[in-house]
């Protein structure tokens, strides 16, 4: 198995950039996704992601809120990490973890190897359960 698959929905270019590539750096594989809207067709093509990390506001007819509620239903093992400017974390429910936004890439690197493990700690699990 290769590194967690972590999909990033954000429609600023800069700020989805910056973190799609500070993940990729850590060895983690990063799908993109501009709208709540792409990041529901990813989830519902059978793509397989171990961890999402989405904006609240997104263009398009679904928010962030939305994708993570339906993430929750189909697969309540799967984290997200939601961030927002004009959100409150006790609204991010069921998210896993809220970040207000502006945040730091650390911050969110860090929140996502707690809940799903590093690239280098999940390949060398993979290698000793077989």
């Amino acid at each position: 198995m290769g590194a967690a698959i972590i999909l990033v929905v954000e429609d600023e270019f800069l700020i989805r950039f910056l973190l799609a590539d500070a993940l990729r750096q850590r060895g983690y594989d990063v799908i993109e996704a501009v709208s709540a809207d792409e990041g529901m067709d990813v989830l519902v093509s059978g793509q397989e992601v171990d961890l999402i990390i989405t904006d609240v506001q997104t263009p398009g007819r679904l928010d962030g809120m939305d994708l993570t509620t339906y993430s929750k239903r189909s697969n309540p093992c799967r984290p997200v990490i939601v961030c927002s400017g004009h959100l409150s974390a006790e609204a991010s429910h069921p998210a896993d973890v809220f970040f207000a936004k502006p945040y730091f890439e650390a911050a969110i690197i860090d929140a996502a190897e707690k809940l799903i493990g590093t690239p280098c700690q999940s390949q060398s699990q993979d290698r000793t359960a077989s």
